[in-house]
């Protein structure tokens, strides 16, 4: 809420000091009120100024700014593989894949590693960064405060999975956007954790497999209302119409998977 002062009153409030024997001049009070009035606008637009540059609100320009005091710019260096000719598929692979037209290299092996401009300009997005950049500014390299950085990009769902053997394991727990996924060599420069200790990140189910609060076992809810019998044609159902389905289906939960998103490192992406 703004507390810059109103400019009427600010001009009224100087009037009032006019003597009373020059009160009468209407010509001299609107001269005063005219002047008046610019240094009130002046003082206006100075006072609004820090509502401008207020990180949760700033946008375009005074966000940039912001983010320039903070030492995060919108535009940073980041690795960039040619991609290879080939077919999509399901597995994830280190080299984009790419067609004809694509400006593919031939051969998976002769991709040469290159660097890129990435930048920030979506608004919301830069803004999460500065918000977590806050917390690395301040050396809150405690457990509590990197679970809330974590959150503040990628939601409620996400973690810090485990720490220890000097590094931390990050989990999102869900899946990535596109533009998430472009952003991943961006976030361990950002993230409040101490130096040298390394990030990894795990990208599958939050349940994994472990012992105690949080961690998952060998039989792990999958279907928990099972799944519908079917024949190559239609669905089996009883003499009175219900669906057949057969009983609760459940799975190990998934093993730790620690991901190197090679924040700085281009040679062994």
């Amino acid at each position: 809420m703004s507390t810059c002062p109103n400019p009427a009153t600010l001009i009224e409030s100087r009037i009032d000091r006019v003597l009373t024997q020059y009160r009468e001049s209407p010509k001299l009070l609107h001269v005063l009120r005219t002047n008046l009035g610019q240094v009130a606008a002046a003082i206006g637009a100075i006072c609004s100024i820090p509502e401008k540059f207020d990180i949760e609100t700033a946008v375009g320009d005074q966000l940039t700014i912001v983010g320039k005091r903070l030492g995060w710019p919108r535009c940073h260096c980041v690795c960039d593989i040619q991609p290879v000719f080939g077919f999509a598929c399901d597995v994830p692979t280190k080299n984009p894949i790419g067609g004809f037209c694509d400006g593919t290299v031939t051969w998976s092996d002769c991709g040469p590693f290159g660097v890129s401009e990435l930048c920030l300009s979506d608004d919301d997005v830069y803004r999460a960064f500065l918000l977590v950049r806050r917390y690395q500014m301040l050396s809150l390299y405690d457990l509590a405060s990197l679970n809330e950085a974590v959150r503040l990009f990628w939601g409620p769902t996400a973690r810090v999975l485990a720490a220890g053997n000097r590094r931390v394991v990050i989990a999102p727990g869900r899946a990535l956007t596109s533009v998430e996924r472009a952003l991943l060599q961006l976030y361990p420069r950002v993230l409040p954790v101490a130096p040298g200790i390394r990030i990894r990140f795990h990208f599958g189910a939050l349940r994994v497999f472990g012992f105690g609060t949080g961690w998952g076992g060998f039989c792990e809810p999958w279907l928990p209302d099972g799944t519908e019998l079917a024949t190559e044609n239609e669905t089996l159902t009883t003499e009175t119409g219900d669906v057949i389905t057969v009983g609760p289906l459940t799975r190990g939960a998934p093993w730790l998977c620690e991901i190197d998103a090679n924040a700085y490192d281009c040679a062994s992406r």
